[in-house]
């Protein structure tokens, strides 16, 4: 699954078991020419508690989740920073399997 932009993505889990989310970012930086670092946060969250919260600015993230049958994984990507706001500025390649 591939999120362009700040948001939120949410799936269900068809089947109890442990699950591995996982995701890589590409954000704006200075190295990249753009003129600040993102600030970007991701938080993980299994029906709607917060299971996971990354540094902002960290490029990837990577937890393993034991879910029952119908639990909701949520993923979300946010961020105050005038960098990180243009559209699909922000982009990242998340897994759950």
């Amino acid at each position: 699954m591939v999120m362009s932009g700040l948001g939120s993505f949410s799936d269900s889990v068809q089947t109890a078991g442990t699950y591995q989310v996982q995701g890589s970012l590409t954000l704006p930086g200075i190295s990249k020419g753009d003129v600040a670092n993102s600030q970007v946060v991701t938080v993980v969250q299994q029906n709607g508690s917060t299971r996971y919260t990354g540094l902002a600015g960290a490029e990837g993230f990577n937890i393993t989740l034991v879910c029952a049958a119908g639990d909701v994984i949520g993923i979300i990507l946010s961020s105050s920073a005038a960098v990180d706001q243009g559209i699909n500025v922000v982009k990242a390649t998340i897994a759950i399997g």
